[in-house]
């Protein structure tokens, strides 16, 4: 199969280590590379990030400052615009600050036609046989209508259950789906078909070195992630079993996100902090069991991947793709109606118990433990990098320029 090219092109950036889907594009694309295909990134400053954090910052949290190099993209006669310009594991990748780093003030419309002029001329001189794209905002719509009527296919890779309306993807000439709840989901309230393909996951890059397992590890704090399930679970621990420790990692939203639930979780000696970390194995090593109390619907679940990969039994709701991802590993446990993502409401002690009895069981049998280390290290196989990328070199070759 011949190499091709492939742009990714979107207002949200592809360095941010706090959102999946970028996470999920970046490997891809990285993959791509090693595979011999020519691939580029252009994308504006936007992170999900829940508080500002400029372009300088990013590359720093990254620890990619040293690589990246800034110039004047012209646009016209006497016009440019400032970029970021730096080469990642063989991808090529711009981004061009934003004067908000959140997407609910950018880009503004200065901003949004300076991408747009960015991108024509990417899109031009670099003449990729398909471009990869995700988002809502009328600069990503355009961007597609753009790239489109320039006879480049547009392949949108749709991440979450954010779209309500199809005309969202009018110009899109494939639609990606990461799981088979997605797909049926979309195809259920907008009649949108597409293709399901498997995230391809560096699994390397988060399989921990040298592990010292010992904590019951919960990731970002948010109440869409379940963080009121998860302070109930962390009492119920603190008053049967407090020799079992419990780890918060902080993502988007930070371990003082518990401090908004309705209870007091201050007297747990057992519990544990972590500061948001872009290598997931400095929290990989250190657990020997994770949660994932979802009250949102995941249309994947990557913390599962990635924990099962690490040989992390994973204790899950059964919220969106959640079960799909967990397979035939891990614990799907069914958390009532009633608890919705906008809020951090704490359930009952009867509510969590079948979590508790869980956890106790993994530290008290060391069969039981083991044999569910076993079957999450064979589920997260199918999301191995090595093994997915030539189905994606199938699927854009596909495509064909001028689709």
């Amino acid at each position: 199969m011949r190499p091709g090219r492939l742009l990714f092109a979107s207002i949200h950036c592809y360095l941010d280590p706090s959102s999946g889907a970028a996470l999920a594009t970046r490997e891809l694309l990285e993959s791509l590379a090693a595979r011999g295909w020519d691939c580029r990134a252009l994308t504006c400053g936007l992170l999900d990030y829940h508080r500002e954090t400029p372009v300088d910052e990013l590359l720093k949290v990254v620890g990619i400052e040293d690589s990246a190099r800034r110039m004047r993209a012209a646009l016209g006669p006497g016009d440019g615009t400032e970029v970021v310009d730096l080469t990642l594991e063989g991808v090529r990748a711009t981004v061009m600050p934003t004067s908000s780093s959140r997407a609910v003030h950018a880009p503004d419309r200065r901003e949004g036609e300076a991408f747009l002029g960015l991108a024509r001329r990417v899109l031009d001189r670099f003449r990729p046989d398909a471009m990869l794209t995700y988002g809502g905002h009328p600069v990503s719509l355009e961007l597609m209508r753009m790239a489109r009527a320039g006879g480049t296919p547009v392949v949108f890779h749709l991440h979450n259950f954010g779209y309500e309306d199809r005309r969202a993807f009018a110009d899109a000439a494939a639609v990606l789906f990461p799981s088979e709840y997605s797909r049926r989901d979309h195809e259920r309230r907008l009649g949108l078909g597409g293709t399901v393909l498997p995230y391809p996951i560096r699994l390397d890059r988060v399989i921990a070195d040298d592990p010292e397992p010992r904590y019951v590890t919960f990731v970002n704090p948010q109440p869409e992630k379940g963080v009121g399930v998860f302070a109930r679970i962390a009492l119920e621990l603190g008053h049967r079993r407090p020799e079992i420790p419990m780890l918060v990692v902080e993502g988007r939203g930070t371990a003082d996100g518990l401090a908004g639930v309705p209870v007091d979780l201050s007297g747990l000696e057992n519990l544990h902090r972590m500061a948001n970390t872009p290598d997931p194995r400095d929290f990989y090593r250190v657990s020997r069991a994770v949660l994932m109390p979802s009250l949102w619907r995941e249309s994947l679940g990557r913390v599962a991947v990635e924990a099962m990969a690490n040989g992390l039994p994973v204790l899950a709701s059964d919220r969106g793709a959640l079960p799909e991802t967990l397979g035939d590993a891990g614990f799907v446990l069914t958390i009532p109606g009633r608890y919705a993502p906008t809020r951090p409401e704490v359930p009952t002690p009867n509510e969590v118990a079948p979590w508790v009895a869980i956890l106790e069981k993994l530290w008290d049998d060391p069969e039981f433990e083991a044999r569910h280390r076993d079957l999450a290290r064979a589920e997260a196989s199918r999301w191995d990098a090595d093994r997915l990328v030539g189905s994606y070199e199938e699927f854009f070759s596909s495509l064909g320029r001028g689709s």
